[in-house]
């Protein structure tokens, strides 16, 4: 049987797979595509869903980042954070916060607010990124996304600390708001 994956936006992909130049496996998902020949997941891989759910078959990491440290993320996002749909994707030694807002006021047209807030059409964008700098003292530091238009991918170094709560508390309540803009 195919290896299939369904995302968060419930679209179908299939694991398969093609030879490289030098003769190895190069395995892709494709969507929609169940003609495969793979059956079954390669040994020390795992599939992977970017938070806008694109997939991919990746190979397994030993993650630095505890279960527990990705809890006190989640608790802090309810208890301090206006938003409430985010996703957090977890990397090696870095736990990136990506949060939905919806692009229209929501005293626009019902039916365009509801169709943006289909799963099929969300679009995530990562926001702020904790990533662990010291695996004894478990010190981790804290960046928001830089919107200064020269690159996509810059981040502003806010603070650093060995209270991942106090860090996620302070920083995840200016999330959606104007006083986003001005951290620094």
């Amino acid at each position: 049987m195919a290896v299939k994956y369904t995302n968060f936006r419930g679209d179908e992909y299939y694991l398969h797979v093609r030879k490289t130049n030098k003769g190895n496996p190069s395995y892709y998902f494709k969507k929609d595509d169940s003609n495969t020949s793979v059956d079954s997941i390669p040994e020390g891989y795992e599939i992977y869903e970017h938070p806008n759910g694109r997939v991919f078959l990746t190979k397994k990491s030993r993650r630095k980042i505890t279960d527990e440290e990705v809890q006190l993320l989640k608790e802090s996002m309810e208890n301090n954070s206006p938003i409430k749909d985010y996703k957090l994707d977890i990397r090696q030694k870095s736990i990136y916060l990506y949060t939905y807002e919806n692009p229209v006021p929501f005293d626009e047209n019902p039916l365009i607010v509801e169709a943006l807030s289909d799963p099929k059409y969300k679009t995530y964008d990562a926001q702020l990124c904790f990533t662990l700098l010291d695996k004894d003292t478990r010190a981790f530091q804290v960046e928001r996304k830089s919107y200064t238009g020269e690159k996509d991918d810059q981040w502003l170094f806010l603070e650093e600390s060995t209270n991942l709560k106090e860090l996620a508390d302070k920083y995840v309540q200016h999330l959606g708001q104007e006083s986003y803009y001005e951290l620094f």
